[in-house]
């Protein structure tokens, strides 16, 4: 069929012939034109698919290193919580010479305070002192209250408390009970040593002021 003749063709014929032609170009322009495009964009959906399990597993790793910093961060602040509670074994010095001076703090006369036999477990250890104090009741119990929110892990065991048969203002009850202080001993902080539960472990204690003596 000649050009010249499709203007004298019947408007359906035209139309059929124009969709025609319309298809051959566009399938020409489908498969010549964009073939590369459509195989490169293949091979890119190919690789996503690839790429979304590994992903997702770098997800899942990124989470959990997230949860395990946080709680490396949580446990280290717990070990500086129980370090302030339980010193180390040359801080002990320190914890009792914090304790006597609370005592005299509060009125508190120490007429002994003597080192016992320590106290050994597997983790941590005790420092055992008898303690006799003579003050008044009032500052007794200030003494124990403070003792009660010590920043430091102490016990009070064998209390004995009597009154003095002489009294003064100051002076009304003789009291005598064991402290312990706790600490971190040196071996269980150091892994390579090997650990030694019957050794006598401990900081020096400083000994008590004298009493003053009346005046006669």
């Amino acid at each position: 069929m000649k050009l010249s003749k499709l203007p004298t063709l019947p408007w359906y014929l035209r139309l059929f012939a124009f969709l025609v032609v319309a298809g051959l170009a566009y399938g020409g322009f489908y498969y010549f034109v964009t073939s590369g495009t459509r195989a490169e964009t293949k091979s890119m959906n190919d690789e996503i698919e690839t790429l979304k399990p590994l992903n997702a597993q770098a997800q899942i790793v990124q989470q959990n290193l997230n949860n395990f910093k946080a709680l490396y961060k949580a446990r280290e602040e717990e070990f500086a919580e129980l370090k302030a509670l339980l010193p180390e074994q040359r801080e002990l010095t320190m914890v009792l010479q914090g304790i006597q001076d609370r005592a005299r703090g509060n009125g508190l006369v120490l007429t002994r305070f003597n080192p016992k036999e320590d106290v050994q477990q597997d983790n941590y250890s005790g420092k055992r002192i008898e303690v006799n104090v003579t003050s008044g009741f009032a500052g007794l119990r200030a003494f124990f209250e403070q003792l009660a929110h010590y920043q430091r892990i102490v016990s009070i065991t064998n209390f004995e408390l009597k009154q003095l048969e002489k009294q003064t203002t100051n002076k009304t009850v003789d009291a005598r009970f064991d402290l312990t202080a706790y600490y971190v001993a040196s071996e269980n902080l150091q892994s390579q040593k090997p650990a030694n539960p019957k050794g006598a472990a401990g900081g020096s204690v400083p000994p008590p002021t004298p009493a003053p003596q009346p005046a006669k």
